[in-house]
């Protein structure tokens, strides 16, 4: 994560766009008044709304800790690819 002034942001801006994009890194760009934000890039926000999405249903949440815990545990299944 990078902090940034907002002048700085403006006057450099297509560099700080390019940086947030190639990097799906997060930029916080500080701003008067406590008024900061943060820059993502489109990738890096859809796969925070994925899971969002797919931790807001108990059921899914559930599912995915028993599968961690096996899968920590070793218990895993192996198939074979269909063509």
């Amino acid at each position: 994560m990078n902090v940034v002034n907002y002048t700085d942001f403006r006057l450099n801006l297509k560099k700080r766009l390019d940086a947030v994009s190639d990097s799906n890194d997060l930029l916080v760009i500080n701003r008067p008044d406590n008024k900061n934000v943060v820059l993502i890039s489109l990738q890096e926000y859809n796969a925070l709304q994925e899971t969002l999405h797919v931790l807001s249903s108990e059921k899914n949440r559930i599912r995915l800790a028993e599968a961690i815990d096996r899968t920590n545990k070793g218990i895993v299944e192996t198939h074979s690819l269909i063509d």
